[in-house]
């Protein structure tokens, strides 16, 4: 029987305020937000289409060839879940992306806009990453403990001639082992 189903933003949440994570899973009370932009999400379905066009070819697109090794897969699932039925608790990611390395391992892409490249990786998206190694792992996909995070970004351009997008990827350590720690601290509470 599943008490939560939780995501990686659910877990994060759980991280910055437990309370909030309360008061969202428990009582489904949502924390109050304030408008958002809908150019990330239209940005988002951009970059998911162009990426499901070269997968259909077999090969990597321009915009991230030569800056990583590896392929992109077919017939991935676009959600994967972990259930444990001894304490009630579901986890599912829905990763942007997969990256299959020359090894045959399948590992995390999850694509990010930004105005600018970032200079650090921000917590909430290593546990983002985290999660989705885990969830390869415990759906039996051979992975590694890495990810990838690719961020979009725009360069000053005269947009007449179109708009330049850039791309800057990082290659992250994951840990699924630090998925455990806010889902203990779950299950104490």
């Amino acid at each position: 029987m599943t008490i939560y189903t939780l995501s990686p933003s659910s877990l994060n949440l759980l991280e910055e305020c437990p309370r909030c994570f309360y008061l969202q899973v428990v009582k489904k009370v949502r924390r109050p937000s304030g408008p958002m932009s809908s150019i990330p999400i239209k940005m988002d379905s951009i970059i998911k289409k162009y990426f499901d066009v070269y997968r259909k070819k077999g090969i990597l697109p321009p915009l991230i060839k030569g800056k990583i090794k590896g392929v992109l897969p077919l017939d991935m699932p676009k959600t994967l879940y972990y259930e444990d039925n001894d304490d009630g608790v579901k986890l599912k990611g829905l990763p942007d992306e997969y990256l299959q390395t020359e090894n045959k391992s399948i590992v995390p892409f999850d694509h990010k806009t930004k105005s600018k490249a970032p200079e650090e990786t921000h917590p909430s998206y290593q546990l983002q990453l985290d999660c989705y190694t885990f969830l390869l792992l415990m759906n039996g996909y051979k992975t590694e403990n890495f990810g990838y995070l690719a961020y979009y970004h725009p360069e000053q351009c005269e947009i007449h001639n179109g708009m330049d997008v850039q791309v800057n990827i990082i290659k992250v350590k994951t840990n699924p082992e630090r998925v455990k720690k806010p889902l203990k601290r779950l299950l104490k509470s």
